[in-house]
């Protein structure tokens, strides 16, 4: 734990590649019988927030006590308030979005108090219009206008007006140490006015045909706009905007650190509630129990709505548990991938030459990872995005199959032999008058994480056609510190950048992002590091054209086939989320057969979840 090294083989003979095992014996590792000081050093977290699990294990036991008197672990009642299990939260007294520790944004803040302009709905592929009714560009695209929605108001009865946003981005451009400002949705503008208290006009210092994304709720959240009558009069830096007055359908009712628990109460005023009206009064988000038995009864109880994990629930609905429902059929936006650091030094650089990166995806058994790491399972890789219907549009079957992402240890040998990496009397590859050797690190446990099981299956297939590799797990900060300096070789974890378009993912990989060893970088390309001028001529005519022109085809079959050549991100599989809803005091959950909306609780998307559900 923190900085632990394994051997691939040991960690494979006893896992057998099954998370199911893994998850198995992790129902039984209770907080209790580990100490929470230990869990405390293996998560880096305060040990006031430790203290705070120790007492919150405390509350769960007393949350049956709670239920037979129907109130809800935030005490309020529970017939009248929909309960949210999520990861331990940390910030109880703050609600800036833009510094250090502000806020915890997945306890209902970033999902039912916050709102955003427009929402995507990944699944249907459909933006809905919110606090703005739309928007519309110049022929040359380097001026928008957003068209503010008239009805929209803050918390606080104050109308939410194009000054908001004038405020919102001016702010971020003078304060470029704020976090999570979008730096296109900043750094693009040259200057912005508000022609009416319901249109914002932004001249753009670029011609960008896409820069309304950076307004649109898509991948969990979207660019936060805060209310200038509060915010105008405070240091942005400092300000913990305590409590937080927002648009959304729920207002902050309290907090209950020594619980780790958030508690929203529904807004009478809400300025949409003719179109949203939330059925639940009360809205807790919780920290979730780390013991998984804990959650579990917390779940089969009705304590919590939902929460615990899928092999739980799905033994207890075929034992014929009626409250249950489970969803799994929802494919998260971002493959499992690994990603390589082409410039890498270790093995005398064998990772700059494409040839190498492509050994990398012929000694991945996608099939094995999808059908035995993964649960449930899923589906391997084809192209380097989300298998949605709606991205039918952007594949190229003459371009996938000269690039077939498939198992096949005897060519990658082969290809090892061409690119000079050949085997000694040890029967390990020499590159360069070096013997080649190769790390996979990964952010999650070997007890049950996914992307370990990947990387522990790819660091054995290396071993075996001579290159020596083992797998470790580093903790949060070490991780983002040698994935952003490009410390590292290869890293299991996942590959997002395609939304709305493939651009996106494109842009990600140009060469201007390709920073030396050791410099620390901010944004975009930080893992691969990849130069590649070709690619980057195929990045830039498409940055120009709308993605539905017919001049942007050419360029988008171009970038990737270049994409596939270069293989600096290798997909493994398909990722699936699965969401577990207790139908005990509220109905109408998101389902395989009606996936009205994302049904991940921590994604901006949720407040149509908490909108649509009613009480059971």
């Amino acid at each position: 734990y923190g900085d632990t090294e394994l051997d691939p083989k040991d960690f494979l003979r006893h896992t057998r590649l099954t998370r199911r095992r893994a998850l198995a014996a992790a129902a039984g590792l209770t907080a209790g019988a580990i100490g929470i000081d230990y869990l405390a050093a293996c998560s880096g977290m305060h040990p006031q927030v430790a203290e705070g699990m120790g007492r919150s294990q405390a509350s769960r036991r007393k949350a049956h006590e709670l239920l037979a008197s129907n109130l809800s672990v935030g005490g309020t009642p529970r017939d009248q308030t929909s309960v949210t299990d999520q990861v331990t939260f940390t910030v109880f007294d703050s609600w800036n979005y833009y510094i250090p520790n502000g806020v915890d944004y997945n306890n209902g803040f970033g999902q039912i108090c916050t709102e955003f302009l427009y929402y995507y709905n990944i699944p249907t592929g459909k933006i809905v219009n919110w606090l703005s009714t739309g928007w519309e560009y110049s022929n040359d695209f380097r001026q928008i206008t957003i068209h503010v929605n008239p009805k929209a108001h803050w918390s606080d009865g104050t109308p939410f007006t194009s000054t908001d946003i004038q405020f919102t981005i001016n702010m971020l451009a003078k304060n470029s140490n704020l976090l999570n400002s979008s730096p296109g949705t900043v750094s693009e503008v040259e200057s912005i006015s508000t022609a009416d208290p319901h249109a914002a006009v932004i001249q753009l210092n670029v011609a960008d045909p896409r820069y309304h994304y950076g307004f649109i709720c898509s991948l969990a959240g979207g660019f936060q706009i805060m209310p200038e009558h509060i915010w105008s009069s405070q240091d942005p830096t400092t300000f913990k905007f305590d409590p937080p007055v927002m648009t959304g359908p729920y207002k902050l009712h309290n907090v209950l650190p020594n619980d780790l628990v958030v508690t929203w109460i529904k807004d009478p005023n809400y300025w949409n509630i003719d179109v949203l009206n939330c059925a639940p009064t009360y809205a807790v988000w919780r920290s979730a129990s780390t013991d998984l038995d804990i959650a579990f009864e917390d779940f089969k109880a009705g304590i919590t709505d939902n929460g615990s994990d899928y092999t739980h629930v799905s033994q207890l609905i075929k034992s014929g548990f009626k409250n249950a429902e489970v969803e799994d059929k929802f494919l998260d936006p971002c493959e499992r991938a690994i990603l390589i650091n082409t410039k890498s030094p270790s093995g005398g650089g064998i990772l700059k030459d494409y040839r190498m990166r492509w050994v990398i995806s012929m000694l991945l058994d996608r099939e094995r990872i999808a059908q035995d790491v993964w649960v449930p399972p899923s589906e391997p890789g084809e192209y380097p995005w989300a298998a949605y219907p709606r991205n039918k549009r952007w594949e190229v079957p003459s371009i996938a199959a000269k690039y077939p992402l498939k198992y096949d240890p005897p060519k990658a040998e082969k290809l090892l032999d061409q690119l000079g990496a050949k085997k000694n009397g040890s029967g390990r590859r020499v590159y360069k008058g070096k013997e080649v050797s190769l790390q996979v690190i990964t952010g999650t446990l070997a007890s049950a994480g996914d992307e370990y099981s990947i990387g522990a299956l790819l660091a054995e297939e290396l071993n075996k056609v001579g290159i020596s590799s083992s797998i470790k797990y580093l903790g949060a900060s070490v991780l983002n510190e040698k994935q952003g300096t490009g410390e590292f070789d290869l890293l299991s974890q996942w590959l997002c950048g395609e939304v709305f378009d493939p651009y996106e993912l494109y842009e990600l990989f140009q060469s201007k992002y390709a920073l030396p060893i050791g410099k620390l970088a901010a944004n975009a390309n930080q893992d691969p590091r990849l130069t590649d001028p070709l690619l980057d001529k195929a990045v830039q005519h498409l940055q120009k054209l709308s993605p539905t022109s017919s001049q942007a085809t050419l360029w988008f079959h171009d970038a990737l086939n270049r994409w596939y050549h270069d293989m600096a991100a290798v997909p493994t599989i398909q990722t699936l989320y699965t969401q577990q809803f207790n139908t005990t005091y509220w109905k109408d959950w998101p389902s395989n057969d009606n996936l009205y909306a994302p049904p991940d609780n921590w994604w901006g998307q949720w407040i149509f979840v908490q909108g649509h559900i009613r009480p059971a």
